[in-house]
């Protein structure tokens, strides 16, 4: 335990309580506590203010950076659980989906209720009776996953002294604190394996006294109880205590420490006990649709011919086959109905008809018209074309007499020259 000798030198017993300074980490080259106050008979001198700060200082950041390493596991485990638990319910889900259509809604929550009695270690309503001694517990409906961050949650506490049990009766005194008789053996335990827990609180001992009793007996709990007896609730009533104990300024960081190891576990219990809940379910599920396809075979095979028989008075009187002449009326008059219908349908379709062909009708006059216009324009446009080509002809002979005058006219005046 960090801030304790590993010969246990600072001792719950002694009679005076540590000031956090008493026993100093080595691992920055300082000295014990002993021989800081001359009590090693050595010649050191006494520590000045100044080095006590800079030891404090030093000492502060090595906890700072071992809490924060800490927490980065924690919470790399918590996103790891998470993503677990995401699968977990999209499996679960999943096989919502495949079985959802087998039986009624009613009838799956019902299975999914007396499924449970197949885990005859923690039957429900013991499990009742535990979720009722402290606090609020989670339902069904709420991750257990959660749990991890609820334990890291500040939360105020919510323990009394009479969540626990065997409290009352004998005391024995040790050290400062009066304990009941009960949790010497754990208190012993305790200080054995992690020293003096309360050495470093400035708390009053009348005060500190019911943190520190209600803190060794969720010790106790953990040490009496086994996995299938935990619960939710059980868990965050020694969280709470854990917590208060911390807020004392007890060194009791391993005990939060292995409690989330204890909720993990919880957790993992928690979903194995899911897991097999559902593959019972999907066991049950699977027999019961081997039962029914049996059942539905048989019964084709014995209900063939009523079947078929009630294929023939399917939309038709139940007489039929009783009265002949009364049959022969009723199908002439089914007959003259399907000839009523299938003549109103060609009447519809011959008006129909007719419709679309004055409609293609007048689609082809209009064409027509627009023909003939094109017709005459183009006449006219061929008329006006012949006229400008005799016009041109007649151009071109005038340009040719005149060009033969100029040709005449230049060589008889070289002549008279």
């Amino acid at each position: 335990m960090e801030g304790y000798s590993s010969d246990g030198s600072t001792s719950f017993f002694s009679s005076r309580m540590a000031d956090g300074w008493d026993l100093i980490s080595t691992e920055f080259g300082l000295v014990e506590g002993s021989d800081i106050n001359g009590g090693g008979g050595g010649g050191r001198a006494k520590l000045t203010p100044a080095q006590r700060k800079e030891n404090k200082r030093l000492s502060d950041y090595k906890y700072r950076q071992k809490r924060k390493i800490t927490a980065d596991e924690q919470a790399a485990e918590i996103k790891h659980l998470k993503e677990e638990n995401e699968q977990l319910n999209a499996e679960n889900s999943r096989l919502k989906q495949k079985i959802g259509l087998l039986l009624p809604h009613g009838q799956l929550e019902h299975q999914c209720v007396s499924a449970q009695d197949h885990h005859g270690s923690r039957p429900e309503a013991s499990d009742r009776q535990k979720n009722s001694e402290f606090g609020t517990c989670s339902n069904d409906d709420t991750s257990i996953s959660d749990l991890l961050m609820k334990i890291d949650a500040d939360e105020e506490s919510k323990v009394k002294f009479s969540d626990f049990t065997g409290l009352d009766g004998k005391h024995v005194t040790v050290g400062k604190y009066c304990f009941p008789l009960s949790l010497h053996p754990t208190l012993k335990l305790i200080i054995k394996v992690h020293g003096d827990v309360a050495a470093t609180s400035k708390m009053n001992p009348s005060i500190a006294e019911r943190i520190y009793i209600m803190f060794c007996a969720s010790i106790k709990e953990m040490h009496d109880l086994r996995l299938e007896q935990i619960t939710e609730c059980r868990i965050l009533k020694w969280r709470d205590a854990i917590k208060d104990a911390l807020r004392m300024n007890f060194k009791v960081d391993f005990a939060m420490e292995h409690l989330k190891k204890i909720a993990c576990a919880y957790i993992g219990l928690m979903e194995h006990q899911r897991q097999e809940e559902v593959a019972l379910r999907i066991s049950k599920l699977e027999a019961e649709l081997s039962a029914s396809k049996k059942e539905h075979s048989k019964i084709c095979e014995r209900s063939k011919v009523y079947m078929d028989t009630e294929k023939e008075f399917i939309g038709k009187p139940v007489s039929l086959g009783m009265l002949k002449a009364e049959n022969r009326r009723f199908e002439e008059q089914n007959r003259r109905i399907q000839r009523m219908k299938h003549l109103n349908y060609l009447q519809q379709s011959i008006i129909q008809y007719k419709h679309e062909n004055s409609q293609i009708m007048t689609a082809i006059q209009v064409t027509t018209q627009r023909y003939l216009g094109i017709e005459t324009e183009n006449f006219v446009l061929r008329a006006e074309l012949s006229e400008l080509n005799a016009r041109l002809q007649s151009l071109n002979d005038i340009e040719s007499i005149s060009l033969m005058n100029e040709s005449n006219d230049g060589t008889g005046g070289g002549t008279q020259s």
